[in-house]
């Protein structure tokens, strides 16, 4: 789905978070992303040296539900969170870790206690020094908050000791793979506890402190935000080429929903970069002057999600024929418009810890082998063409978000799942509707993206039973996946966390609890006055300090 996606809080490789550890001793369990990390960049032609000054404006689809790191899971907050907020370590673009507001780290011999020395210097946009006490109480705040969507993530965290204000020091219950990975997601970002509690519950709404290469100025809702840069910049990561203050003077980020309106902005030139450009726009704005499409790997996949709790789709016969019933390069070609590859699993092959066995285990299109699962279920052919059983018709209630390519991946499924008896019911909401209405449970079947880094960032973030409602919105809890994601997080054996991460993608291709769709490409609009583009498979366009305006 087009900038509709999630980010779970290991990118979540991810979404989705995504690596190997640099300045820094090896850990005695290496992460999981450190196995086989993929390529994460896609570079666009850069002309001459760099130029300071101007506003990029940047055109969004729709509007963040909050800029509170703690209690939101939205990609297009990660996107604005990365130029207001720093981490302590960022997952560089080969995938390996490097400083940020760390300088370097230290992991023990157990793998239990992680100590990080700070870099001086550092300030938050009010102007207060950033020392170790911000970390301290930026983790125990995310551990703390009630109901956060990514807590899970640094549930290990047993303590956080601040000795002195440029050391601090996590001990964990027990040793966790990916921790590292978690310091580098999206939510990780430090917090100063003088704003947020003064801000209150309007933190992330109103008022942003962060130590990033933008200062939060204002936010508009459903219109734009705005951002400063922070002249007093000078600790960038060696990741980037700029480390110090943006070239540009600030980011304007509009809230254009409506898919022709915000291209006409682009091309008129009022808009520099647009996220996530239509797929269906693409070849025609990659021949138009001016404006250039780049397209990216990403580790992406978009799916069809199922309640297992909600009849019909209890039954995970049903939920398999409508897998076997799914043709995937129609969508493919039809909604997606050549700019993916057909998903059958949830994991993308470049993932490290993939299942080679995936591809021979999960179903292929099949409509006869559909129907009959069907049939055994006890679904026989009804008025109208569609399945009946006990009076009832087999209706498909799906929730998707429009405007996105789900509204296109949605009309061709009611098409394709009506050749086997299916009728789908599709009601679209808008984003942030959505994401509400999904949090109560009454939804059955629905269209969303996940971005992830690990293998983590999709099998624990959406399959462990802890995980519901939401992110788990499958109500999919068993006890034998539960106890392999565990040990996938603590084993320091990896290969019995491949053996952990193979049983669970086994079994949640044997019950059908998702139906994959599209291994999505990324695109990126920019016209050619934008320089410096560079794009990252799971952070998008980062902190923004190497982009510039060529005059």
């Amino acid at each position: 789905m087009r900038g509709s996606g999630v980010l779970p809080a290991a990118v979540v490789f991810v979404v989705l978070s995504l690596l190997s550890v640099a300045c820094v001793p090896a850990p005695p369990a290496p992460s999981a992303t450190n196995a086989a990390a993929p390529a994460l960049s896609t570079t666009a032609a850069t002309a001459g040296a760099p130029q300071r000054g101007g506003t990029l404006v940047v055109a969004f689809n729709a509007d963040p539900e909050t800029l509170d790191p703690h209690i939101t899971t939205a990609l297009l907050a990660s996107r604005v969170l990365a130029l207001i907020h720093d981490n302590l370590i960022n997952r560089d673009y080969d995938g390996s870790f490097k400083p940020a507001l760390a300088e370097k780290w230290d992991i023990s011999s157990d793998g239990k206690v992680y100590t990080f020395t700070l870099k001086k210097g550092v300030k938050f946009h009010s102007g207060k020094d950033f020392s170790s006490a911000d970390v301290k109480y930026t983790f125990e705040r995310w551990l703390n908050t009630e109901k956060s969507p990514t807590s899970f993530a640094i549930k290990p965290i047993d303590k956080i000791e601040a000795p002195d204000p440029q050391t601090v020091r996590f001990t964990l219950k027990e040793p966790y793979n990916i921790f590292l990975d978690q310091l580098a997601g999206a939510w990780a970002v430090m917090l100063n506890q003088a704003t947020v509690d003064k801000a209150g519950s309007d933190y992330g709404i109103t008022v942003a402190d962060g130590t990033g290469p933008y200062k939060f100025v204002s936010w508009t809702r459903n219109q734009k935000i705005v951002l400063a840069r922070n002249d007093a910049y000078t600790w960038g990561s060696s990741m980037f080429q700029n480390q110090g203050p943006a070239y540009v003077d600030g980011v304007e980020i509009r809230i254009i929903p409506e898919d022709n309106t915000r291209l006409a902005e682009f091309q008129a030139g009022n808009v520099h970069l647009v996220q996530d450009v239509p797929q269906g726009d693409v070849e025609r704005l990659n021949t138009t002057p001016g404006v250039s499409i780049v397209k990216y790997d990403q580790l992406q996949t978009s799916y069809l999600g199922f309640n297992t709790r909600k009849p019909p789709f209890d039954d995970p016969r049903v939920r398999q024929a409508v897998n076997l019933a799914i043709n995937r390069d129609e969508i493919v070609t039809g909604a997606n418009f050549g700019l993916g590859a057909p998903a059958r699993t949830m994991l993308t092959p470049s993932t490290p810890f993939y299942w080679a066995g995936s591809d021979q285990a999960a179903p292929t299109f099949d409509t006869a082998k559909a129907g009959a699962l069907l049939d055994q279920a006890g679904w026989s052919p009804g008025t109208g063409g569609i399945r009946e059983k006990d009076a009832q018709q087999l209706i498909l209630p799906l929730w998707i978000i429009n405007p996105g390519t789900a509204v296109l991946q949605a009309q061709i499924l009611e098409q394709q799942l009506a050749k086997i008896g299916v009728k789908v019911d599709t009601k679209q909401y808008e984003q942030t509707a959505w994401f509400a209405a999904a949090r109560s449970g009454e939804q059955v079947g629905f269209i969303i993206g996940i971005f992830f880094e690990n293998p983590d960032g999709i099998l624990y973030f959406y399959f462990y039973s802890k995980q519901q409602p939401a992110p788990n919105r499958f109500s999919y809890a068993l006890p034998e996946v539960d106890r392999w994601l565990e040990d996938s997080r603590i084993n320091p054996d990896q290969n019995a966390v491949r053996q952990d991460y193979e049983n669970v993608q086994k079994k949640i291709i044997e019950d059908a609890v998702t139906a994959p769709l599209v291994h999505e490409l990324g695109t990126l609009g920019k016209v050619d006055a934008v320089q410096g583009v560079k794009v990252h498979a799971s952070r998008w366009l980062y902190r923004m300090t190497d982009l510039w305006l060529k005059k």
